[in-house]
């Protein structure tokens, strides 16, 4: 085995970190002092004859690598989902309807939902949002407080529509989906890494 000064002589990796030539422009990198393609093969090399441990980070890096574009294509998948939900579909479901089969569509009835289903639909979620102008305990409060329940302030129209609540479960699902996503990428790494 090789001690660190007869390497040295062999491997020559810079210390310093790249100059700024200033005779090429403003703020332009002279390469010729980073390490090249060779030189960081060599570090490797040298690095896996000290740890035995370091033959396996390639196979590791690969698999990381895998698992990560296995989770960027979800996350892709999950944008256009969202994206065919905002453009085409959450305003044609939520404005207007069939009465019967093959009849024509007519303008959805209005839906109401109140300040109190609001308020606890949030808490159901566990969101700690500020209460809509609308919906604030005391008329024209500047304090964003949530109604009580029991309250008559509870019964008032938040202003929330059928197509708000869509878009929120929109959200809401790519949240979830993109943490499934995660999840099972993370889950995937680890089993891959078991003998």
């Amino acid at each position: 085995m090789q001690g660190l000064g007869q390497v040295s002589s062999a491997l020559e990796i810079p210390i310093s970190p790249p100059r700024v030539d200033s005779s090429k422009g403003p703020n332009r990198v002279n390469r010729a002092h980073w390490p090249t393609k060779e030189n960081i093969q060599q570090l490797n090399m040298f690095l896996f004859s000290f740890d035995p441990y370091f033959r396996f980070l390639p196979a590791q890096v690969e698999r990381a690598n895998q698992a990560e574009l296995v989770f960027l294509d979800a996350q892709d998948e999950i944008g256009r989902l969202k994206q065919q939900l905002t453009q085409e579909r959450i305003n044609r479901v939520s404005n207007q309807y069939t009465p019967v089969r093959g009849g024509a569509a007519v303008a959805a009835p209005r839906i109401v939902i109140t300040c109190g289903w609001l308020r606890d639909f949030n808490a159901a979620l566990g969101a700690t949002a500020p209460a809509p102008p609308g919906c604030r305990a005391y008329a024209g409060s500047q304090e964003a407080a949530w109604p009580a329940p029991g309250s008559d302030a509870e019964l008032l129209e938040s202003g929330v529509t059928a197509a708000d609540i869509l878009a929120h479960a929109r959200d809401y699902g790519a949240w979830a989906l993109a943490n499934l996503a995660q999840l099972n990428a993370l889950i995937d790494l680890h089993d891959k890494d078991k003998p």
